[in-house]
Formats: structure tokens, C-alpha cells, sequence
């Protein structure tokens, strides 16, 4: 089965903040940056106030929620903030792209950007279905992302689903036969 969609560089940074989401690297990062930024609020307040101990353990204590709370609300929009440039410059003047998608049993064949990348069925670990597409994730960090855009109608998705998820299915099932570990 072979669908097509055009996709914006506001599909690109949406498919590469999930990715990140789901990274342990950059779940990392995350925690370590909330830690560092909750810690210098805190440290910053405790140091400027002025009042007697008491005073400044509380503002101190302020100044790590305030921390936490500005690094979660402004990093993310940072970091999308940071992807779109990067796409942006990556991607020159073009505003749309086309990416081709086809399930077949040699594995998920995709097309864009004069690229074409074949994702084996035994590389692929999950397929999930969100309210606006399809995400098929492979190891390694692969990631196929199909937008509902793709589907001329519900059953067409429906369809797509199925056939990726017996192709998985089948792929995992003679790689791991019954009875081996």
C-alpha cells in the first residue's frame, strides 16, 4: 500500500520535538538543565534577600519552583524556536515537501526530498496511531511519520494500520519464533 502528503517544516519540528520527548538523552538533558536552572534561581534569591534566615530558606525554596516552572514553560518553545531555523535554512526557499510513503513486505519504503530510506519490519518497534497521523517507530531512533492527510478516507487508514501492523507482527514473529528467547 502506497500513500503520499505534502508536509510543512511545521510537520518537520513537530515530528523532531516527539522525537526528543521520547529520547533518553534528551530526557537528560531536560532534568539536568531544570536541576542547574531551579538551583541558580534559588541560590540568586536565597543570596539577595536581605531577612533573617527563615526569610531566605523560603525565598530560596520560591526560587526553585520559580526555576523549574520558567525552565519547563520557556524550553520548549526554545528548542522549536531552534528547530524551525534549522529547517529553515536547511530547507532554502521550499515551504512544502512530499514525502511518499509504501508498506510492503521487504519493509516501509520512503520517499522525500530526493532521499529514499527502507525501514526493515524487523527494525520497526511500534505503530501508533495519534489524532492527526500515523508514527511508526523503528530502533535506533527511526521514526515514519504519516499525517491523516495521507488517507483519502478512514477506511484508507484503517487499512494502512492493519497492513503495517501485520507486517510487523509477521516480521517479529518469524525473527523471534515460539519458544526461543
Amino acid at each position: 500500500m502506497r500513500v503520499q502528503f505534502e508536509y510543512t517544516i511545521d510537520d518537520i519540528v513537530d515530528v523532531q520535538m516527539r522525537v526528543l520527548k521520547r529520547s533518553r538523552a534528551a530526557r537528560s538533558w531536560r532534568w539536568r538543565d531544570v536541576i542547574v536552572t531551579s538551583l541558580l534561581t534559588g541560590v540568586f534569591l536565597f543570596a539577595i534577600i536581605p531577612e533573617g534566615i527563615t526569610g531566605k530558606l523560603i525565598m530560596g525554596g520560591i526560587g526553585l519552583a520559580l526555576g523549574a516552572l520558567t525552565y519547563a514553560s520557556l524550553n520548549e518553545r526554545t528548542v522549536k524556536r531552534r528547530l524551525r531555523k534549522l529547517c529553515e535554512e536547511n530547507a532554502g526557499p521550499d515551504k512544502s515537501f512530499l514525502c511518499e510513503v509504501e508498506l510492503n513486505e521487504s519493509g516501509i519504503h520512503t520517499k522525500s526530498n530526493g532521499m529514499q530510506i527502507i525501514y526493515a519490519w524487523q527494525s520497526v518497534t511500534q505503530v501508533q496511531e495519534t489524532t492527526d497521523s500515523v508514527y511508526i517507530y523503528a530502533e535506533k531512533g527511526g521514526l515514519i511519520v504519516v499525517r491523516n492527510r495521507a488517507f483519502p478516507s478512514a477506511e484508507a487508514h484503517y487499512q494502512f494500520v492493519e497492513l503495517a501492523n501485520q507486517y510487523l507482527a509477521r516480521a517479529h514473529k518469524s525473527h523471534h519464533p515460539t519458544g526461543a528467547s
